[in-house]
């Protein structure tokens, strides 16, 4: 490939997030496609490294995003009120270095995609960089605007222009990711023959890659459903129409880590944590509400959730906190913790419970009753969960319920649910043996599933039975989750011990906004552009 002169500082966002894309103080860079962009020196850069860096920087804006997401719907336990959680410098140095977090690798991420679009504008051969940097940015931008509300986007990575800019509205940010999104495909979809040789999603295939697309407008259509349901009903039928969305578990969109440690750590974060050390690094406990739904109505995946590092139970001091003991241990030796408590912690580091092989390549559950250890299971090699094709058939449920789009919804809901039993179980098979749930135990679960369906009163009911199994999917997300729980109410989630106003959004990082006098210090109580509901006592 040839080298190319490329003026590189326009597609800074600012100067809170310039470090984050800074690769020259000059005015013109020559690119000689050698290094990284994290190393990236004034004279050389790869289009293929620039857009492998979008790649991992996805995978890190999502880890930070996911971690906080899952603590607020309950699916991982929360230490603690929200306001202790979620604060204006969450997000200012989430990811190391303190200059490398979600919210400028959100902009690195916006910043090298219009840098490979431009260059794509000449170079044919870039076209399906193009195309791919395109929608790697619309899933993440989506889950911006989801998260925080207004953010900026059209004068973002344009700081001679614009060095400061300002916010957009979130269904004007919508509609440009819409636009973005359509024209992404259009690239993937067309004539020209140039591959993307570095794919750590699809390994290159780019027709899984333009189902994402459509997928993800399927999502968000769907988020529009409170405040526009025409839009969204017609936006709904579109996608499903196309016939080209995220359908089997092969298409599903994920990032896979190794078990390699070396260079740098390449594992799963569910597995380090927990993990390394003999399970004396465990830092944290397990949802009891999760735990106790998949554990009370016999999920086939409650073994591939989580492992019992004991199989004895506690009592006296041992007890994971001093309320009652329902709060706390729920029985059958699952040891976690009930949502916003916030007692001292005791030393349970190798008892409490503790992440299973599915997502993060833990261990099986097998009645070992020992502590987690660095060679158990899959050894970090998991994944994390952006977009399945079982949210995808939940997506579609919902839809069918709430705006009378194509499908039926009952039928919907066994291909989600049973979708992703088979992905849970297939992770770890290898360790689960005869206590692998056979065809007849997820036959029984599915069929419970379906005679709750089939028993509801109304069409609220129906949905509240579709979101509650979206909900349990949803393990190793939590986006997904907390964008349904703030659209419906549900499912009906646990109260907290530390009652809190439940945040409506994210708080904007305060390196943005000393930075950016266009970006005013928001409120967890702000609601993002979809969220139609009323602002006091919808949610907990």
């Amino acid at each position: 490939m040839k080298k190319i002169k490329y003026n590189i500082n326009r597609y800074l966002v600012g100067i809170a997030a310039s470090v984050a894309i800074l690769l020259g103080s000059c005015d013109t860079t020559e690119l000689d496609l050698a290094v990284s962009p994290n190393t990236l020196s004034p004279e050389s850069s790869d289009p293929n490294f620039v857009l492998n860096q979008m790649q991992i920087d996805l995978n890190r804006v999502f880890g930070g995003l996911r971690d906080e997401t899952m603590e607020v719907t309950r699916l991982l336990y929360m230490f603690d009120a929200y306001p202790s959680n979620l604060t204006n410098t969450t997000f200012n140095s989430f990811l190391p270095p303190a200059d490398d977090n979600v919210w400028s690798r959100s902009y690195r991420i916006n910043g090298n995609r219009k840098f490979l679009s431009d260059l794509a504008d000449g170079d044919p051969d870039l076209v399906k960089h193009r195309g791919v940097a395109g929608l790697i940015t619309a899933y993440n931008f989506a889950n911006m605007v989801d998260m925080f509300g207004e953010v900026p986007f059209s004068e973002a990575n344009d700081p001679i222009n614009f060095p400061f800019p300002m916010p957009d509205g979130g269904r004007d940010t919508y509609d440009a990711i819409f636009t973005l999104i359509d024209n992404s495909i259009a690239d993937l979809s067309g004539s020209t023959t140039n591959t993307i040789t570095q794919d750590l999603y699809y390994g290159g295939d780019l027709t899984k890659w333009i189902k994402l697309g459509n997928t993800l407008k399927l999502k968000m259509y769907n988020q529009l459903s409170g405040i526009d349901a025409t839009a969204a009903a017609n936006g709904v039928n579109a996608a499903i129409a196309g016939g080209n969305l995220l359908e089997t578990t092969a298409d599903d969109f994920q990032f896979q880590y190794s078990t390699s440690s070396t260079p740098a750590e390449s594992r799963h974060d569910f597995f380090t944590n927990p993990y390394l050390g003999g399970g004396a690094s465990v830092t944290l406990y397990m949802s009891n509400s999760l735990m106790r739904n998949l554990r009370d109505r016999s999920d086939p995946r409650l073994r591939y959730y989580f492992y019992r590092q004991s199989l004895t139970d506690p009592t006296g001091d041992d007890l994971p906190c001093t309320i009652a003991e329902s709060e706390c241990y729920i029985g059958d030796f699952y040891w976690g913790r009930v949502h916003a408590d916030s007692q001292g912690v005791p030393a349970d580091n190798l008892a409490r419970t503790i992440y299973g092989v599915y997502p993060g390549g833990g261990a099986f559950d097998n009645d070992n009753g020992v502590p987690g250890v660095s060679n158990q299971g899959l050894q970090g090699a998991g994944i994390n969960v952006m977009l399945l094709s079982s949210f995808a058939k939940f997506i579609q449920a919902e839809a069918a319920i709430t705006l009378g789009t194509t499908g039926n919804p009952r039928t919907l809901l066994e291909d989600a649910v049973r979708n992703h039993i088979g992905k849970v179980m297939a992770f770890g098979a290898g360790d689960a043996g005869s206590l692998a749930p056979d065809a007849a135990a997820v036959d029984t679960y599915v069929a419970s599933v379906l005679g709750q369906y089939d028993s509801a009163a109304d069409d609220a009911a129906r949905l509240a039975v579709v979101l509650e199994q979206y909900w349990i999917a949803g393990y190793g997300n939590g986006i997904e989750a907390y964008n349904t729980y703030r659209k419906t109410g549900l499912p009906e989630l646990q109260d907290p011990l530390a009652p809190s106003a439940f945040p409506r959004s994210f708080l904007y990082p305060t390196d943005e906004t000393l930075a950016n006098p266009n970006i005013s210090t928001n409120q967890l109580t702000d609601q993002v552009f979809w969220d139609d509901n009323p602002a006091t006592g919808f949610i907990d």
